[in-house]
């Protein structure tokens, strides 16, 4: 009992029937405890009016059942069952009557109490491990820098060369568990790094050690499926991202580093399928829960701790800027990793992207929604079939798909060897194309070229008649130091070529196998070489007489591609 000391709020008007917050109905087996038979509407609103006499009920009051738990109305605490008044606040507390039950109940996020919220998120940080990792081979990478200050004060050309990573290198990361079983998920990029192979042990918060085994890896997703052998840990349920609304709150919960659990509230700022280009498959939810370094596989939360995203990526520069694998996406491939232990998706060829006003303009397009084909990949399906630049796909099989994630997924799903039927609007008239899926490469690409061009934001232009390539940036970018307006293009190096020294001109000159330059064809073949530990980079020879070398890297940006 409370104490009768501590002062009460008045009471209620008697005949006002007043209904408990209730906990989820994903967390209880009887959802809803109502009182006993409540008055109508019009003679409720009555009595609260005044207008009358409120109706007096008749049913007798039997004590609650065994286990029932009773939750006040004003502040959403959680009482004992036989309790009149809470215990919290004092608010009186309306009685129970155990012959009424309604199943299904689904309690409003904005009913929690701060106090819920927080064991809430306390019993779902319980499923959350830090994964430390131990590189065991190594892998090579471009970069570019320069020389001097000086140089990089005026902006001159960089130097580039060829850097191996550590054997031995120390990482951290975060994950979940999934299953009863000890199965954990994570991200590819921290199960596997770059790649390469590694030792993993996952660590609990309660500070247990198990060696851990990679299940299966899907880098086009950036997921990863761990094992460990314990059946200790609670596993965290899978939410619905479908279900998500803009300005939703969630929780970015991980384990980096050596601090602990970190646990971060934020709310959701987009949904429209996020891309960034870092994954091949992308549709990323947007919170501004902060994802702190070491937070990456650990999960994105709702209010009753059920995993709506998987924390994958943050752009340090930009405060806010977190983004997490949505849950169906996640579920879809872990799933895939679960039973076959890697993910073979389907592939049919084409570059796309979703229609916009630039696209409508580009191509004379009659339809305003769908994804457009920028290109057709040589020697796929998609060019069998008879796809062009231009087409527009609004569905497959039968079934529309707006978005571009639901095209790439609807064939990536299928695997390789499958029939397919794509929707197409071409220039007003519908079409049915039929298709036969192969096994999706590690890496398709489109044209190097374009994405050279789409980095630097410049562009080159061929002179036939001259058989020369002449670099056109009339606004003089600041991403391509040394690449001068109105020079030409003698050769280039590109990044498969590059040794683990700085590409000097004295190398260039003496040791150096570069690739003449006459057409755009020399230039696109050339830059497929460009390509070395998932960075694109070249060094250009150009015919400036005073600065010739020009070197450039960046990180690949995957475009959509079915």
């Amino acid at each position: 009992m409370p104490d009768p000391n501590v002062r009460r709020r008045p009471a209620r008007p008697h005949g006002v029937v007043l209904t408990p917050r209730l906990p989820s109905a994903a967390t209880l087996a009887v959802a809803l405890l109502l009182t006993a038979p409540a008055p109508t509407f019009g003679a409720a609103m009555a009595g609260r009016a005044g207008e009358g006499g409120p109706p007096q009920s008749t049913t007798p009051t039997t004590p609650a059942p065994a286990g029932a738990v009773h939750y006040c109305p004003v502040c959403g605490a959680q009482n004992r069952s036989d309790s009149r008044f809470c215990l919290k606040d004092g608010s009186p507390l309306p009685l129970i009557d155990p012959g009424r039950f309604r199943p299904g109940f689904v309690r409003v996020a904005g009913t929690y109490s701060p106090d819920e919220i927080q064991r809430m998120m306390h019993s779902a940080a319980d499923s959350v491990v830090r994964i430390r990792v131990r590189t065991t081979s190594t892998y090579k990478y471009p970069v570019v820098y320069w020389k001097d200050e000086e140089a990089e004060y005026f902006r001159r050309a960089q130097l580039g060369k060829i850097e191996t990573s550590d054997n031995d290198a120390r990482l951290a990361g975060s994950g979940f568990v999934d299953s009863r079983d000890g199965e954990v998920v994570t991200n590819a990029h921290v199960a596997s790094p770059d790649g390469m192979k590694a030792d993993l042990t996952v660590e609990t918060e309660d500070g247990r050690s198990f060696p851990a085994r990679v299940i299966g890896v899907d880098p086009a997703s950036d997921l990863a499926l761990l094992k460990i052998d314990t059946d200790s840990l609670p596993p965290l349920a899978w939410g619905d991202s479908s279900a998500l609304r803009v300005g939703q709150e969630t929780w970015a919960i991980g384990n980096p580093l050596d601090i602990g659990i970190s646990i971060t509230r934020g709310t959701i700022s987009s949904l429209a399928g996020t891309r960034t280009g870092i994954n091949q498959v992308e549709a990323f939810v947007h919170s501004d829960a902060h994802i702190t370094h070491g937070n990456s596989g650990g999960p994105l939360v709702d209010v009753v701790g059920h995993v709506l995203g998987v924390s994958d990526i943050v752009f340090s520069d930009s405060k806010g800027q977190g983004y997490s694998i949505p849950s169906r996406m996640a579920q879809l491939v872990v799933e895939r990793l679960r039973r076959f232990g890697r993910y073979d998706r389907g592939f049919v060829g084409l570059h796309i992207r979703p229609v916009d006003s630039d696209s409508v303009t580009k191509f004379g397009l009659k339809r305003s929604d769908g994804s457009v084909v920028e290109e057709v990949l040589k020697g796929t399906p998609a060019e069998t079939a008879g796809l062009a630049p231009g087409d527009v796909l609004f569905g497959i099989n039968g079934h529309q798909a707006g978005s571009t994630y639901l095209l790439q997924e609807a064939v990536s799903s299928v695997g390789p060897g499958a029939s397919v039927k794509l929707m197409v609007d071409r220039r007003g008239k519908v079409l049915e194309l039929a298709l036969t899926t192969v096994l999706r490469p590690g890496a398709p690409r489109t044209d190097p070229l374009l994405e050279l061009q789409g980095y630097l934001r410049l562009w080159f232009e061929e002179d036939p008649k001259k058989m020369q390539v002449i670099i056109r940036d009339p606004h003089r970018s600041r991403k391509a130091p040394g690449l001068y307006e109105g020079f030409r293009v003698k050769t280039v190096v590109p990044a498969q070529d590059w040794p683990e020294e700085p590409v000097t001109l004295n190398y260039y000159r003496t040791r150096a196998k570069p690739i003449p330059i006459g057409s755009l064809d020399d230039l696109r073949s050339a830059l497929k070489r460009a390509y070395v530990g998932g960075r694109m980079a070249v060094t250009f020879e150009i015919d400036h007489p005073s600065a010739p070398l020009a070197s450039v890297a960046f990180d690949e940006f995957w475009p959509i591609i079915l």
